[in-house]
Formats: structure tokens, C-alpha cells, sequence
């Protein structure tokens, strides 16, 4: 009988095992057999050689055979283990040696060893595509096209996960946010809507290489945001305000949308490439600090981010 998996299983005592059960047991299995260092037995195509094995016998007389389990039990996904046709065999001629807690034992143990390995290339999966985010920073840090960054956020949208406080999310790019005209004129795009459980945030990209402060002190010790900063961030608050006013529409518009609490993300600008003195550093600091629902980043604090998930990922 062929499993959910397209592998070839030949047990002999399958009997009634529902599909849903089935594909179960071979996906926690990850299609290996559940013997220890058990080498992959494959057809001459490659298909791999397993079979579905009952730690509990279906009948009396079977090996480990349990007349306290019902039927149900016996064809349940805990009852089922996945083996290749010689440790089958050896498990259930020596059923005084696999009883069925040690079958039981093997079974969850390789499990273990199942989850582990996802977990280990899952590790090498995020930490891969995030270096290679760090080495398209270290090649492209200076560039001033926003367009680029858009397309690198839209095609790595894990880069976010700093600037929303490590949340999951589902990313969206240029979305409308409301604000029509009756004349059906205007409306507002926002660069990036990162969805997350029962809230929004709402994201707005400049460049690292655009000027975070005036050129000029304002008065005093003080400096001024510069155009482009004090324009994003309130863009950005426009953005949000946009979406809360149009939020019934737009929810009947696109079902499971939510924004409860919707928070604003800037991301602009390079604090460490940008010539500040203390009194320009303070300013920056006040100013961005000063907002209660708008969080202003820059790239290299973003990026300073990733380089500490890959160094953590990578240990």
C-alpha cells in the first residue's frame, strides 16, 4: 500500500488504519524508520521501503496483543509505529524484548531525534537568509534608492522582526489604508502592513542614507529633525490615523483584519554614519522618544539587530 508520503509500505498488519492516521505517523516519522542509526532501505528508484507497524497487535494471539484496547486504539496514530521490514520483523518475533512500552520508548525517541533535525535546519534556513541580508547591508549600505529597500523588505520580510519586538507577522507591501476622496481621488499607500495577532503595525521605509537632523542647530544646543524625518513621521501618523478612521471598511474589504492598537515604524536613516555631536544625539533621542505610538529605527540599528540573531543562530 502506498502511504500519504509516496512511500511503499508492505505491512502486514495494517488492517483498517484511517488516511488521516497514516499520514501522521509517516509525517512525525519523517519517513525514516524508527530504529536507531536504521539506514534508509529504498526500491531501485529510490523510494523508501517502510511499513506500518502496530506496537499493539490487532488480534489475540499477535505480538504485544492488549485486550484492554478497543479497536479505535489499536488503529490510532499512538498505537502505530514506523519501521522498515527487518526491524518489523525483529520487533515482532521477539516481542518479549520490544514490548510494547520499549516500541513505545522507540518510537517517541525518535521523535525527538525528528524534531531536532527540523529544528537544526530551520536554525540554518533563518540564519543563512539572514546573513545574507547582513551582506547585502555591508554591499548597499550607502545607496539612496528607495525602491531598492522596498524590494529587499518585500523579499525578506524577516528583517522586520526587530523593528515589531520579535512578533509574528504576515507582511504585506503597498498597502491602502483609506483616505479617498468622495471623488474616488487620492487614498493613502503605505510602504509595508506587517498583520500580527489581533493588531497591525504599519511600516514606513526611507533610505540609510537619508539625514536624520538639520544641518544647522535650530537654537542652542538644540537641532531640528530634518524635513525628511519630521515628513515620515508624520506620514506615518497619518497612515495610522487613516486606517482607524476607514478601519470598518476596510476590515469588510479584507476579512481578518484587525487593529486594535496599530503601531507606526519608521525605519530611516544610518545613526552611525551620520556626523552628530551630543547635542545632535540628544535631540535625535528626544525627538524620537517623544512619541507614544511610532517607533523610529534606523538601518544600522536594524541591521545591528540581525547581526546579533546570526551570531546567536550561528553558535
Amino acid at each position: 500500500m502506498d502511504s500519504p508520503n509516496s512511500l511503499v509500505s508492505v505491512s502486514r498488519s495494517r488492517g483498517t488504519i484511517p488516511a488521516s492516521v497514516i499520514k501522521i505517523a509517516f509525517g512525525r516519522s519523517a519517513n525514516r524508520c524508527a530504529f536507531p542509526e536504521c539506514p534508509p532501505v529504498t526500491l531501485d528508484n529510490g523510494v523508501p521501503l517502510l511499513e506500518i507497524a502496530h506496537i499493539s497487535s490487532l488480534s489475540a494471539g499477535g505480538p504485544r496483543y492488549s485486550p484492554s484496547l478497543t479497536r479505535t486504539g489499536r488503529d490510532s496514530a499512538d498505537n502505530i509505529i514506523i519501521l522498515c521490514p527487518t526491524h518489523h520483523a525483529l520487533a515482532d518475533k521477539n516481542p518479549e524484548i520490544f514490548t510494547t512500552e520499549e516500541l513505545a520508548k522507540i518510537r517517541d525517541a525518535h521523535f525527538e531525534r525528528v524534531q531536532r533535525a527540523l529544528s537544526a535546519e530551520q536554525k540554518r534556513t533563518t540564519s543563512s537568509r539572514l546573513a545574507d541580508l547582513l551582506e547585502v547591508w555591508n554591499q548597499k549600505r550607502a545607496t539612496g534608492d528607495e525602491e531598492y529597500w522596498q524590494q529587499l523588505f518585500s523579499d525578506h520580510p524577516e528583517a522586520f522582526s526587530l523593528a515589531l519586538e520579535g512578533r509574528a507577522y504576515t507582511l504585506s507591501s503597498k498597502c491602502y489604508v483609506g483616505g479617498k476622496s468622495v471623488g474616488n481621488r487620492g487614498g493613502n499607500v503605505l510602504d509595508f502592513l506587517a498583520q500580527h495577532s489581533g493588531n497591525v503595525a504599519l511600516v514606513e521605509i526611507k533610505t540609510p542614507a537619508t539625514k536624520l537632523l538639520a544641518p544647522q542647530k535650530y537654537r542652542g544646543n538644540v537641532y531640528a529633525p530634518s524635513r525628511e524625518l519630521a515628513g515620515s513621521t508624520v506620514q506615518a501618523l497619518e497612515y495610522r490615523y487613516s486606517l482607524i478612521s476607514n478601519l470598518p471598511a476596510l476590515a469588510f474589504e479584507t476579512p481578518g483584519l484587525r487593529a486594535t492598537q496599530p503601531m507606526g515604524v519608521v525605519i530611516i536613516g544610518d545613526l552611525e554614519k551620520e556626523a552628530m555631536d551630543e547635542a545632535g544625539r540628544r535631540s535625535f533621542e528626544l525627538y524620537r522618544s517623544s512619541f507614544r505610538d511610532l517607533k523610529i529605527m534606523t538601518y544600522d540599528e536594524l541591521f545591528g539587530g540581525i547581526q546579533m540573531l546570526v551570531d546567536i543562530l550561528s553558535d
